[in-house]
């Protein structure tokens, strides 16, 4: 979803050129099955060879670059930064040299994460739902044997591993697990203990995760969701994590602040900077939010909540929901968007579907 929303608003080539990795292949592993079950992106979208993969740090920089030869004026290190909502909003921040600056603005949006400043400033409401699990991550570099062209997920005992390639042989790599045990890669040799999980029972031979060396921390986060149910204040729209973050499960960060960009954006060149100009954004987001929310508890519910699990259960829940045809578009939904779904589908006709426990 996110490439193709990429494509609409000009910034695929900005991210190809910054050394963004074209990956075609997902492969699915289970300790049940003997080998992987092979999804081709290319098929599944026409106009798109797979996903993008690049660092965060990259993307940004790229980004940031492109705006400024697009006429943008980016300033970068600013502190203390300050918002006013009104109908010319004030923003008042520290440059680099000291000098304290402000000016009004005809809207300010708030795209600064999940901690937003601009929306404590505001006091737009927020609501932020218990963790379902949580996930570690890491980026890893010198990973021998690792195959560039396939993005991969592995489920056994009590995780389930990721790895997205990155060019020059590294990887982002994730491991999502049960709540309660948030300690599980924490602590001085937390690095080394989440690449020596990576030996899976299921991906022997495949690549050397366990040999690699860190290129970054190792950090874990609840994996959890979040909402600012209306993001918008007098002046001020927040977009992005800022308006609300996604249970990192299903990768669904960057493809809905990019379709943030392209809705907000689309308010804005209306005309109009009025509150009432982004209630179809707000709408829509909050549809793409739930529906988000929704393919998550689905992979909860088939993964048993990452609890160890009797593989043949699993496969028996994962045909259940490939049996269903609404079931079966919300678990592609991470790669396909929301548009084939239901867009009043609720948590309970979702829990309607899904079998009773022991039956």
């Amino acid at each position: 979803m996110g490439v193709q929303i990429a494509q609409r608003l000009g910034i695929e080539q900005v991210l190809l050129d910054a050394g963004a990795l074209v990956v075609r292949w997902l492969d699915t592993y289970d300790e049940g099955t003997l080998g992987p079950d092979r999804t081709d992106a290319g098929a599944v979208f026409s106009a798109i060879d797979g996903s993008l993969n690049l660092s965060h740090p990259a993307a940004c920089a790229a980004l940031a670059d492109a705006a400024v030869l697009a006429g943008a004026d980016v300033r970068m290190g600013v502190r203390q930064v300050e918002v006013a909502p009104g109908e010319r909003p004030l923003v008042r921040w520290t440059a680099n040299n000291g000098e304290e600056q402000k000016t009004h603005a005809k809207v300010v949006i708030g795209a600064d994460g999940r901690r937003s400043s601009v929306r404590s400033q505001t006091a737009i409401p927020f609501e932020v739902d218990p963790p379902a699990h949580f996930i570690a991550g890491m980026l890893a570099e010198g990973i021998e044997g690792l195959d560039q062209g396939v993005n991969l997920i592995a489920r056994e005992a009590d995780l389930i591993f990721y790895s997205f390639p990155q060019a020059a042989g590294r990887a982002r790599l994730y491991f999502c697990f049960p709540s309660g045990e948030r300690s599980r890669f924490a602590g001085y040799d937390g690095a080394q203990r989440f690449l020596l999980a990576s030996r899976l029972a299921c991906l022997h031979g495949l690549a050397g995760w366990k040999e690699a060396q860190p290129a970054g921390p190792c950090a874990t986060f609840p994996a959890e969701d979040s909402r600012a149910p209306f993001p918008v204040a007098k002046g001020i729209v927040l977009i992005g994590d800022a308006a609300g973050y996604e249970n990192p499960l299903e990768g669904q960060g960057l493809s809905m602040a990019l379709q943030d960009v392209q809705d907000v954006s689309a308010a804005l060149l209306a005309g109009s900077s009025l509150p009432s100009a982004f209630e179809a954004y707000a709408a829509a987001r909050a549809i793409r939010q739930r529906l988000a929310n929704l393919g998550v508890a689905l992979q909860v519910w088939a993964n048993n909540g990452f609890s160890p699990q009797d593989p043949h259960e699993r496969a028996s829940r994962y045909d259940h929901i490939r049996n269903d045809d609404v079931l079966a578009a919300l678990e592609l939904s991470f790669m396909t968007g929301f548009g084939s779904l239901p867009q009043d589908l609720t948590r309970s006709e979702l829990a309607a579907r899904l079998p009773t426990p022991g039956k």
